[in-house]
């Protein structure tokens, strides 16, 4: 079926079984901005073929791998990856001073007791190494800010909820695994910072509680914040 986009362009979608909208080409479902090259290796990292196909019958399967010849999570509007990436990545290959912008008016959203960024990098989709184990593949942190004495994991959601039965024995929460990654390897790998920052991006909100943690080297910052507040923020320029 045919669509009309937020560009106000006629696109081909499909509908799943279960009333879910997917766009046939994924690149339509993302924010581009000025963003070089196109599209970024952060978005041809998670053009992996889904499982989620089974989800399709007849026409709609058609429609929904006519592009890439597989069906992709990135096409569905449901997908957090999309929208972490039209809101933190867009802004990632964005100038110096329009990241530097918008990180001071993202910490003054989250109450963080920081007014200056002088440096600020953004990133998307880096694994960290295991806190049980410290071996490769760890979690995968949805979108990341290291400017001057602040480091920020953030966890983004859309309707789901945090992952349990996570870590070496499954006793744990994504949060968790995230918390402790921080709380125990925090200050070796970053001795010059004393702020971090684990901050739950959702729909709802509501995912954990703002709260500030004493690490004794610094301080963990727990936030929670809705996509609403989160792309309200006029520094960003898309």
């Amino acid at each position: 079926m045919l669509i009309r986009d937020w560009k106000g362009r006629d696109v081909q979608a499909a509908r799943s079984r279960g009333g879910v909208l997917v766009l046939s080409d994924p690149l339509i479902n993302l924010v581009r901005g000025g963003t070089e090259p196109w599209p970024s290796p952060e978005i041809v990292q998670k053009l992996y073929k889904s499982r989620q196909v089974r989800a399709f019958n007849g026409d709609d399967l058609k429609a929904a791998t006519e592009t890439l010849g597989y069906y992709s999570d990135l096409q569905s509007v449901h997908s957090e990856d999309a929208l972490i990436w039209s809101v933190f990545g867009t802004i990632a290959y964005m100038d110096t001073s329009v990241r530097r912008n918008y990180c001071m008016s993202l910490f003054k959203l989250l109450d963080l007791p920081y007014s200056e960024v002088k440096q600020a990098d953004i990133w998307l989709w880096r694994r960290i190494p295991h806190p049980d184990t410290l071996c490769p593949g760890g979690p995968e942190i949805d979108f990341g800010i290291h400017a001057d004495d602040v480091v920020i994991f953030g966890e983004a959601k859309w309707f789901s909820k945090v992952a349990r039965q996570q870590g070496k024995k499954g006793n744990k929460d994504q949060l968790v695994l995230r918390r402790e990654f921080i709380q125990n390897y925090g200050n070796k790998f970053h001795p010059d910072v004393k702020n971090f920052g684990l901050v739950c991006v959702s729909y709802d909100g509501g995912l954990q509680c703002n709260k500030d943690v004493d690490l004794g080297f610094g301080w963990l910052r727990l936030r929670d914040v809705k996509w609403e507040a989160v792309c309200n923020l006029n520094t960003h320029p898309l």
